[in-house]
This record gives structure tokens, sequence and C-alpha cells, in this order.
């Protein structure tokens, strides 16, 4: 009986140096992540909602109705892997609130559909932290056309697709439009 109680004693020292394993390793793991420049270690649930203007960077007039492909991640792998991913369409002011789900994940991807950004990448990369504290624009390489930055507001320049409805088209433009579509 005498063995049996030591090994149990014995059990219980080992389990607990365990325990304090896995606390020191969770310890020194969230330290890491946090002097990486990680802002946030684990889900945080946020009420300020993010809204993504998509403008024309030429005129700077906003774009309505025009769909987007938004991407959200923990790390640039998820992105990569689209991991959780929603689409959107914007109002008459150029305008799309995030998800409750997409507001709380730390990185965004955005694409905007049958439309080329005015940076210099085909999708806009951003840290939805940087977007709620000070708001972001991306770059415009089309145009002049800037937008101030807002807290909670992300601001996107496109080159707008030319369509016939379209009023910012110039006379060289239209003429190629209305000769491509008599062929």
């Amino acid at each position: 009986m005498q063995i049996a109680s030591r090994v149990s004693a014995w059990d219980r020292v080992h389990s607990m140096d365990g325990f304090r394993a896995f606390v020191c390793g969770a310890g020194i793991a969230a330290l890491a992540a946090s002097a990486s420049g990680q802002s946030e270690i684990f889900p945080n649930v946020h009420n300020q909602p993010i809204v993504i203007h998509i403008v024309d960077g030429r005129d700077g007039k906003p774009l309505a109705h025009t769909r987007l492909s938004l991407v959200g991640g923990y790390t640039k792998r998820d992105l990569h892997l689209q991991m959780w991913h929603e689409e959107a369409l914007t109002d008459d002011q150029g305008r799309a609130r995030m998800s409750s789900a997409m507001e709380n994940l730390p990185i965004l991807q955005i694409e905007v559909a049958k439309s080329h950004l005015c940076a210099d990448s085909r999708s806009a990369t951003v840290s939805v932290e940087q977007i709620r504290r000070d708001g972001v624009s991306m770059p415009n390489r089309c145009g002049t056309v800037t937008a101030e930055d807002t807290p909670g507001v992300f601001s996107v320049f496109v080159k707008a697709r030319i369509t016939k409805s379209n009023p910012a088209l110039n006379s060289r433009q239209a003429a190629s439009l209305n000769a491509a579509r008599s062929n």
C-alpha cells in the first residue's frame, strides 16, 4: 500500500510540472507575438463598424454597385488559402460595410471585380486594426484625387470600367467604345 501512495504522489508532482511548463510556454508565446508587432494575439470583438469606400481614381466619384471580394485572416497564409471569404456590393455612395466576422479578423484583403486598383498590386491588403484606429487610403496612381484618412474607413482608388452610362468618358474613349460596338 505504501508503494502505491508514493507512486501517486510522484505522478501528482510530475503532472503539476507539466501544467507549469504549459503555462510558462503560453506566456512566452504571447510575449513573443506581442514583441513581433502583432496588434492582436487572440480574437477580439469590436463594435465599431468598418466601411470600405470605393472611389474612381481619376475623377474622385464614388463607384456605386461595385462588387468586392473580401478575404480575411490571421496570417498571409490564411489570405492565400482564402480561409474567410465573402463578397460585398457598394451602395449608391460607393460604400460597403464589412460583416462583423470580417471586422474581427486582423488582416483584410480586397479585390474589386472588373476594375483595376490604382495601387501597384491587384489586391489591397491592410491591417483591420489600422483601419479602425486611423483609417487607411490606398495609393492613387490613376490621378491626383486623394481621400482623407478617417477612423473606420478604408478608401480604395480604382480605375473605373468604361461603360455606356459612365459620364466620365472623354471623346477619344467614347469613339473607341463606339468603334468596338460597331464591329
